[in-house]
């Protein structure tokens, strides 16, 4: 299958090496101001091992022809995709943090194009086109509407024999809101206080981590979402698990580059407020993150 993997971010090249060892075939797809992984063409994993591997890959700036396109961007960079994305009738999976890429996507993309892949399992970005794969968790993987067909099934495959249990199912929107409940409540928490995942098992801040939680949660079930899976038992499973990994907001902050606060806790804020709900927590992490963001990043 071909398969062009949008962004050299964690995700996207911890993808794009595991299913180009099935033999699909796998492109990169980066900005032009990659110069030098375009030149190099090829990405790095380094694994929970510590060895490094290295993979060639053919590294794209524009989107041509594929069987699939994977959207491994952050959530802040799918509106600038939107007018490419809602102009090919190509399959599109998504990967990204929070509710607003799926909010987004089902208005401008026909639905039965999408599908979503949720996964708990840890990874970082070390630089672009090199990942660091340091955790193993969840991974579930379905159609946004319909049935899961072939390329799910093949996506599943590619990533099973390569060591990421996966799974098909076929309530995939309830898994994306079950992940962006366990986002909410770990990632401001470990941001705001500069920690890494296993101390916010502690006394002091473990409380924190239950509020949002609970009131994410609450905001979820509120609507119908029906979860799969009780969260906060997930979230104290994936502290244990990735206990010694920095959350993908902290390491945003400490690369100053834009968070997904919006995306993650500013979904709940905004729902909750359609709905007349509780969501003080949510947005109390999403003004302690913003007063550390505004002192590095520029206002619009």
């Amino acid at each position: 299958m071909k398969i062009t993997v949008i962004g050299p971010g964690a995700i996207g090249v911890s993808l794009a090496y595991t299913l180009a060892n099935s033999k699909n075939k796998v492109s990169l797809l980066v900005k032009s101001e990659h110069s030098d992984l375009i030149k190099q063409g090829k990405i790095s994993i380094k694994k929970i091992s510590g060895g490094i591997f290295d993979k060639e890959m053919k590294i794209i700036t524009k989107l041509s022809q594929t069987d699939l396109v994977i959207l491994a961007v952050k959530s802040y960079s799918v509106e600038k995709l939107l007018n490419q994305l809602s102009e090919i009738e190509t399959p599109i999976l998504c990967c990204q943090n929070g509710l607003q890429t799926l909010n987004k996507l089902k208005n401008e993309i026909e639905p039965n194009l999408l599908s979503y892949l949720v996964t708990g399992a840890g990874s970082s970005k070390i630089e672009s086109g090199f990942s660091h794969s340091n955790g193993k968790g969840f991974t579930f993987l379905g159609q946004i509407e319909g049935n899961n067909g072939i390329t799910i099934q093949n996506i599943s495959n590619s990533l099973n024999v390569n060591g990421i249990a996966c799974e098909i199912v076929k309530n995939i929107q309830d898994y994306v809101w079950l992940k962006a409940i366990i986002n909410s409540a770990i990632n401001p928490i470990a941001t705001i206080n500069n920690v890494r995942n296993g101390k916010l098992r502690n006394k002091d801040l473990v409380e924190d981590v239950k509020n949002i939680c609970n009131e994410s949660t609450a905001i979820a079930q509120n609507i119908g979402v029906k979860l799969p899976l009780e969260p906060w038992e997930e979230i104290m499973t994936i502290l244990n698990k990735t206990a010694h990994n920095k959350c993908s907001m902290l390491q945003d902050i400490e690369n100053l580059q834009e968070t997904e606060i919006d995306a993650i806790n500013g979904e709940f804020v905004r729902i909750a407020s359609i709905h007349n709900l509780d969501s003080r927590h949510n947005a109390l992490a999403i003004t302690k993150v913003k007063e550390i963001t505004n002192g590095y990043l520029k206002p619009c």
